[in-house]
């Protein structure tokens, strides 16, 4: 895979062919994982609840679906259109497969904790998350 930064805006190498190369290159999902799961180290995001987590260049989900496998809530954007009908594609795709899995089960997913804590802050977290974004900006 060459290296977009090197030729040209992002929104114009990620068409749906390079999103889609991207989405299924084991190699790219592996370096995915390993940035998610460090950020979430870094940003030290509680293992006891949900995070709301707005995932700038969020390209084709794959840092997003590492946020939900550890409980949280994620929000992406991205300039490719195209990554995003792919991240879009993923999330349907494991929501079919979740319920298939818990079915009968209500989905409380979709839902955030919003009382507060002892210390009257609120118990979910706001943050923003730019993971493999920076080497895109001139």
């Amino acid at each position: 895979m060459s290296r977009p930064e090197l030729t040209g805006h992002a929104s114009l190498f990620y068409n749906e062919k390079e999103a889609r190369k991207y989405n299924s290159s084991s190699r790219m999902i592996g370096v995915q994982r390993e940035i998610t799961e460090r950020a979430i180290e870094l940003l030290r995001l509680p293992e006891d609840r949900p995070c709301f987590v707005l995932d700038v260049g969020c390209g084709s989900g794959l840092s997003g679906q590492v946020l939900e496998e550890k409980g949280h809530v994620w929000v992406g954007c991205d300039v490719s259109r195209d990554m995003i009908d792919v991240a879009n594609e993923r999330i349907e795709r494991n929501r079919e497969i979740a319920e298939s899995r818990v079915a009968g089960k209500k989905d409380n997913g979709d839902q955030m904790e919003e009382d507060g804590d002892d210390d009257g802050s609120s118990s979910s977290q706001e943050l923003a998350s730019t993971g493999d974004l920076m080497h895109h900006v001139r």
